[in-house]
Parts: structure tokens; C-alpha cells; sequence
């Protein structure tokens, strides 16, 4: 057994025993709380309380609904989906749509232990669309849970995640690292200790990002312990304007690095976020690339954003930035708390392969769900 095997075997015992001791914890703790604390008798000189009162006193269906879950998405959308390669051949025109509902489930009112899920369609790692059958492509009808995993807080300064999850980006966007439809199994510990350790978070994560085709996170169950992927993660806030995070990722064999910074501008500047992020490939083939990304609010209703990308490799980050150099420019009018209508335009510059995407365009039509139920005091 060599040093980075005996060194993941450790550490994924490690991880795995973490979150059954958070189970213990929690259990024992509720336990201890509810067998040891009597219920005070009223004092002589305390009100009783009428009917009245308890009624007012009550839990609202609303408050009902939140002690057991917690939604973070809840939407709907559709867009139109044009991609040109640089051959002049059509690869996309056509209709799509998506659903996407991230939850959680909590064991606990403070949400210390929960268990997180995301159902959205997509058939695949880069992506949450289906195709409507409208334009090329044939109807696609895929639902699934993508991520669905147990999330254990049992202090402030520990975190311990296990199961179907998200990938840890940092300040990094998926343009230089992973597509943001993306998914692994697996496990993952996070530290935020920024008074003793410097960083707000150091994060470990041990896992399996693989079956790019199998969004369903039940069927990548099946493979949980053959793992090919590791990340080591640290994140700093230095002040209310700036900020960033490095990280080194292994996957089936190939040694990345990652880093960016983002500033928060004061007001009245040209933007307001300006981010810088690259990445390092350093094995197998020696790799460097990155992103310049600007955005700006002009009011409640419209914001833009755009930059520029040179990405130098085939990876599993987004789908809108394949090998090549581009710029891009994104505009988001939100109509309404729950309408906002998104356009992305993608433009490949200088040399671009002849089966690869030149000029991409998205019309993307969303629905927010969430603020629906937020007005009506339903979450």
C-alpha cells in the first residue's frame, strides 16, 4: 500500500466516523435535554394564561412548515438554446426547460442536522435543461435527484457532509473550475476557525465525480467507495471589499490548482464585482487558464455582467466555455420578484476548432416559485 493510499483510506474512516459521532451527538445531546429538564411548576403569582392566550401564543402554519424544512430554491424556466460551431454547422437551436427544488430537511429547529436534496431535470453533469423537443434534439424527460446528502453542524466552527453533494468552488466560478450543474458522492469536512487558523474555511473533500451521464445520485450510490477525486480548500474574507480562495484537486489522475479573488467595489464605481480566477494544471499535460469577470447593477430591474476567458483543456466546467478564447456578456432584467428574463452571448475570439462552439446564444425565461411562497407567508 503506497503513502496516498494508506493516507485516503485514513482519511475517509476518518470522515465517515465524524458523521456517526454527529449522529451520536445530536441524539444524546436532545436526549440529555429532554430526560433531564422538568418542566417548572407556575409560581403562586403567575398569570395563568387563558384559551385566549395560547392560541396567540400558538405556532403558525408557516412556523410549522420551516422547524422541518428549508427551502433555497424553488423555480422554473425555459430558454431558447442557439449554438454555432466554428465550422458554420448548427450543433443547437432549439427549446428548453428546467425545474430546480433545493431543500433540506431538519432534524433540529436551529438546522444543525439536515438532510440537503436537489430534484432538477438535466440529463448530465454540465447541465440542468431538457430538451422540449422544439428546434433539434428529441424530447427529453429527466428528473432526478442530483445531490442529496447529510449535513451535520454540530458547532459553529465544524461542518461534516456525506453523501450526494455539491462541488466547493471557493471564489471560483465554473468557467476555470467545475460546471455548476455539477455533482460528486462523497465526503467532506469544513473548519472555520479564522481566529486560530487564519482562514474563515478550510475545507477536505474525498469522493467520486465521475458517471458525467448519471444524474441520479441513487444510481451513483452504487459506486460510492471507488473514489478518484480529493480537493483541499482554503477561503479568506480579508475585508468587506476583498477576498479569496485557493484549492488543489486531484481527479482520475490529473493534479489542478485554483485560485481567484473577488473585490466588492464601493458605490457609484464602474462595477461593482470584479472577479479573477485561473487554473493550474500541472499532471498529466502541463495546463494554464482564466477568467476576467465584471457586473454591474444599473437598478432594481437590470444588471450586466461579461468578461473575458481563455480556457485551454477539455474539462467539466461550463458548457459555455469549451477550449478556446471568448468573451461574454450576460444581461438580467427581473420584472418581478418571481420574473426575470436572462440573455447570454458568447463569442469565440482568434482560433477556435472546427467542431467547436464559436457563438453561442441563450434567452432564458425564469419563474421564482420561492418568493410566490415567500409573499403568501407559506415559507
Amino acid at each position: 500500500m503506497n503513502m496516498f493510499t494508506f493516507t485516503r483510506s485514513v482519511t475517509t474512516e476518518w470522515l465517515r466516523r465524524s458523521v456517526w459521532l454527529s449522529f451520536v451527538f445530536f441524539f444524546l445531546h436532545h436526549g440529555a435535554v429532554s430526560g433531564q429538564t422538568p418542566s417548572p411548576s407556575p409560581s403562586p403569582s403567575a398569570p395563568i394564561k387563558s384559551d385566549t392566550d395560547k392560541k396567540a401564543a400558538s405556532t403558525s402554519p408557516e412556523d410549522k412548515i420551516k422547524r422541518w424544512f428549508e427551502f433555497d430554491q424553488l423555480s422554473v424556466a425555459s430558454r431558447y438554446h442557439f449554438i454555432e460551431n466554428d465550422n458554420n454547422s448548427k450543433a443547437a437551436n432549439n427549446v428548453q426547460y428546467q425545474f430546480a427544488a433545493k431543500f433540506r430537511f431538519k432534524f433540529d429547529a436551529k438546522g444543525k442536522y439536515s438532510v440537503a436534496a436537489n430534484l432538477a431535470t438535466g440529463p448530465s453533469f454540465t447541465t440542468l435543461w431538457n430538451a422540449s423537443g422544439g428546434g433539434t434534439g428529441r424530447t427529453q424527460k429527466n428528473l432526478n435527484f442530483r445531490q442529496l446528502y447529510f449535513d451535520a453542524k454540530p458547532t459553529k466552527a465544524v461542518e461534516v457532509q456525506i453523501g450526494g453533494l455539491y462541488v466547493n468552488y471557493g471564489e471560483n466560478t465554473e468557467v476555470t473550475t467545475y460546471d455548476n450543474d455539477g455533482y460528486i458522492t462523497g465526503e467532506r469536512v469544513l473548519l472555520r476557525l479564522p481566529k486560530k487558523l487564519y482562514f474563515d474555511e478550510i475545507s477536505v473533500t474525498y469522493g467520486r465525480l465521475a458517471d458525467r451521464s448519471t444524474p441520479n445520485v441513487f444510481n451513483r450510490f452504487k459506486r460510492f467507495d471507488q473514489q478518484n477525486y480529493h480537493q483541499f480548500l482554503v477561503r479568506k474574507q480579508i475585508n468587506k471589499w476583498a477576498g479569496f480562495s485557493a484549492d488543489y484537486t486531484f481527479e482520475s489522475g490529473m493534479d489542478t490548482f485554483h485560485q481567484a479573488v473577488k473585490f466588492k467595489l464601493p458605490k457609484k464605481q464602474i462595477i461593482d464585482t470584479f472577479i479573477f480566477e485561473n487554473y493550474e494544471r500541472t499532471d498529466p499535460d502541463r495546463s494554464y487558464g482564466f477568467n476576467a469577470f465584471g457586473e454591474k447593477k444599473l437598478n432594481k430591474i437590470f444588471t450586466l455582467s461579461g468578461g473575458f476567458a481563455n480556457i485551454r483543456i477539455r474539462a467539466l466546467n461550463a458548457d459555455r466555455f469549451p477550449p478556446g478564447k471568448r468573451i461574454y456578456f450576460t444581461a438580467i432584467a427581473k420584472i418581478s420578484p418571481e420574473f426575470s428574463v436572462t440573455t447570454q452571448f458568447t463569442q469565440g475570439v482568434g482560433f477556435i476548432a472546427p467542431t467547436i462552439a464559436r457563438t453561442r446564444l441563450d434567452i432564458i425565461f425564469s419563474y421564482n416559485f420561492l418568493e410566490t411562497l415567500r409573499r403568501t407567508r407559506l415559507f
